[in-house]
């Protein structure tokens, strides 16, 4: 189920997905067919590992619900999830966060 975590003005939305294609690795930037949607997986590394260990954190998605808006996929929230599911979903949301305060 796809929730909205941020409403931000599209040219916003528009610098955080161009700055997450220029950090490739740390993100990955997939657009949608229509080419006004992406989604961004961010990646983290275990500790003084190299580079190409990066693995999926979580993904966030950019003007899928409309434009402007980041959301989520998460889960029902009467369905109990796993718990490492829900650290992922806080650390993605703390992720856009920053991304929102660099710009």
């Amino acid at each position: 189920m796809h929730t909205v975590y941020k409403a931000l003005p599209i040219e916003d939305v528009e610098r955080i997905i161009a700055y997450c294609k220029d950090r490739d690795g740390l993100f990955e930037v997939y657009p949608g067919q229509d080419g006004k949607t992406h989604m961004v997986v961010v990646n983290s590394r275990p500790e003084d590992e190299p580079l190409d260990k990066f693995c999926p954190l979580g993904a966030f998605y950019c003007n899928y619900l409309g434009p402007g808006i980041i959301s989520l996929e998460e889960e029902e929230p009467h369905h109990d999830g796993m718990p490492s599911a829900q650290s992922h979903i806080k650390a993605i949301k703390q992720v856009i966060d920053k991304l929102i305060a660099h710009h």
